[in-house]
């Protein structure tokens, strides 16, 4: 391969991108240097090719570079070229000078050379001297060189030069000429033309109401992040070059770099409103916003529905779990209610056969004259107690087989052995299960009760004032008689000694007793003193309370505070027979 020694004496064999201040002899003589080697390098390319300087490229160089769409080279060329200032090149276009006004920025580096070099070999000074056609003015030629220095030997300069190109429209069309059926005929050739500015390629046009929705945010997050290479140096007001030393030539460059931006962020300004203009009346952008709305309140309808649903169905189940709970309860209930009246029934039937026992050895007893042959006397009333222990104390079992065998017995003596026995069979069946710690205690109970005429009176007393519902009634029935008895010296009297005494009075037919004391006969006063606003709570407890409450004087107690669930009872009773009181006298509370 035959290496030109030109062309290695000036780009060497790589060619290699210098960086460099343009300023000082260094970059001046350069600049001429190349100017020279260019026009050098067309000559001899020519020759190598077997060309002369006059002649046309080949056929398939026109086919290649588009010569069809050339400027034609006449006289109305050279009249325009002839009115060019060649002091100042920078106001001229260079694409008609070099006849390429139809294809401008489209037009290809080869396309310019070739141009530039069909420009030299018609118009240069040389030539025309030398075919004796008069030149009034050869600065025109200045004028070409010019044109191609911008447009052919440097991307850079060519890009300065197309980014201030003035065929280029910089125009925006009104917002308010922006409708539907307007929009794309308007805008779509606007970002087509300034597509080209766009660092990164290809550029994504506007498209049409049928692109899709990726298109369509695709192209605004382009076009809103925009990166474009249009630059403003072309326009420098201030020379460099004019400068007589390199810091005046610094400070010039820091005017146009200052320009420059200022016409940068202009251009900027420019494409953002664009787009923004776009965006507010793109009709597909309308849409898709109410696509999102619809969908956003489809998700909401969606979420409330599905939420009312769980409600729907957390009640649903609540229900079920209550009715479940309710009906196994109701169960439970019936099964209780079945037991307890079948252990009721049991209980009657066992109750009963118990009286029918009772009454037997009774009527055996009235029968026989209680077996002593005395109507009257203390013997009599003795064997009554007696009678009525063993009715009391005896299981319907003993208590038959004791009936059976009085039945069997002729003899009073008999009968009355019986019932030693049985008391001393009692006597012993106690002592075998009690303990010795529980022997005193038991003995002390064991002991012959008595009960004086004043207790049985009290008694008597008592079981009027707490008739039968009372709560805890045989305990308030023992403590009245054993706090209002006048002897407080013998023992207490207990709650099963109450109900054994009780249920002989009953027997008995005891109305009432002599020598009670009117004392014993007198409403009850209460053991402590209720202040008012105690008894106001009192009285709020008893209102708010119900008396099916198994605990209501538990909590009439917590409501009252500072009284105790004995001191509640005691004190409701003495309310009530003072109530009873007042009535019978016929005055009011």
């Amino acid at each position: 391969m035959a290496v030109d020694p030109l062309a290695v004496a000036i780009y060497g064999f790589v060619h290699r991108e210098r960086v460099y201040e343009e300023a000082g002899h260094y970059w001046e003589a350069r600049v001429i240097r190349h100017r020279c080697t260019i026009e050098k390098l067309c000559v001899k390319e020519h020759a190598k090719n077997g060309n002369s300087r006059d002649e046309s490229p080949s056929k398939e160089d026109e086919e290649v570079l588009r010569v069809d769409q050339f400027d034609p080279d006449n006289d109305k060329y050279m009249k325009y070229l002839m009115k060019l200032d060649s002091n100042n090149c920078k106001e001229q276009d260079h694409y008609k000078v070099l006849g390429l006004s139809k294809l401008r920025n489209e037009a290809t580096t080869a396309e310019i050379r070739h141009a530039y070099r069909q420009k030299v070999l018609k118009h240069h000074p040389d030539k025309k001297k030398a075919k004796g056609i008069p030149i009034p003015n050869e600065e025109y030629f200045v004028c070409i060189t010019k044109a191609f220095e911008q447009i052919g030997m440097s991307d850079q300069k060519r890009k300065a030069y197309d980014s201030v190109d003035e065929k280029f429209d910089d125009g925006v069309p009104a917002e308010k000429s922006l409708t539907k059926d307007s929009f794309f005929n308007l805008l779509q050739p606007v970002f087509e033309r300034n597509k080209r500015w766009s660092n990164i390629q290809p550029a994504p046009g506007l498209g049409d109401m049928k692109t899709a929705r990726e298109e369509v945010e695709f192209f605004y997050n382009f076009w809103f992040d925009w990166d474009s290479w249009r630059e403003f140096s072309y326009l420098d007001e201030e020379d460099k070059e004019k400068g007589e030393d390199r810091w005046e030539r610094r400070e010039m460059e820091k005017m146009n770099k200052a320009e420059r931006e200022r016409r940068r962020k202009d251009e900027m300004k420019r494409i953002r409103k664009l787009v923004e203009m776009a965006y507010a009346k793109d009709p597909r952008i309308s849409q898709f916003k109410k696509d999102d709305k619809d969908t956003k309140e489809r998700a909401k309808l969606d979420k409330q529905r599905a939420a009312r649903e769980k409600i729907a169905e957390e009640e649903r189940q609540k229900k079920e779990e209550e009715e479940r709970i309710k009906k196994a309860k109701e169960e439970e209930q019936k099964k209780a209610k079945e037991e307890k009246e079948a252990e009721k029934a049991k209980k009657n039937e066992l109750k009963k056969a118990l009286s029918e026992q009772r009454k037997r050895l009774r009527t055996m007893a009235e029968g026989n004259k209680y077996w002593t042959g005395i109507d009257v006397g203390e013997e009599v009333v003795k064997m009554m107690e007696r009678i009525e222990k063993i009715c009391f104390q005896t299981t319907i079992d003993d208590l038959t087989a004791l009936c059976d065998r009085i039945e069997k017995i002729e003899l009073d003596d008999d009968v009355i052995a019986v019932f030693d026995e049985l008391d001393g069979i009692k006597t012993v069946k106690k002592v075998k299960v009690e303990t010795k710690s529980e022997k005193e205690e038991k003995d002390k109970e064991n002991q012959k009760i008595t009960w004086s005429s004043d207790e049985n009176a009290l008694l008597i007393k008592a079981t009027n004032l707490y008739p039968a519902g009372t709560v805890d009634r045989w305990s308030v029935v023992a403590e009245y008689v054993n706090e209002h008895r006048k002897d407080k010296s013998g023992r207490p009297k207990k709650d099963k000694e109450v109900i054994q005494q009780a249920k002989l009075v009953q027997a008995l037919g005891l109305k009432a007793v002599e020598n009670v004391t009117e004392a014993a006969c007198t409403v009850p006063q209460p053991e402590t003193n209720w202040a008012p606003e105690e008894q106001k709570k009192l009285e709020v407890a008893l209102k708010s309370i119900p008396s099916t409450d198994p605990e209501r004087w538990n909590r009439i107690a917590e409501a009252v505070g500072t009284k105790t669930k004995k001191d509640c009872i005691t004190r409701y009773k003495y309310i009530v027979e003072l109530v009873k009181k007042n009535k019978s006298n016929g005055s009011a509370v």
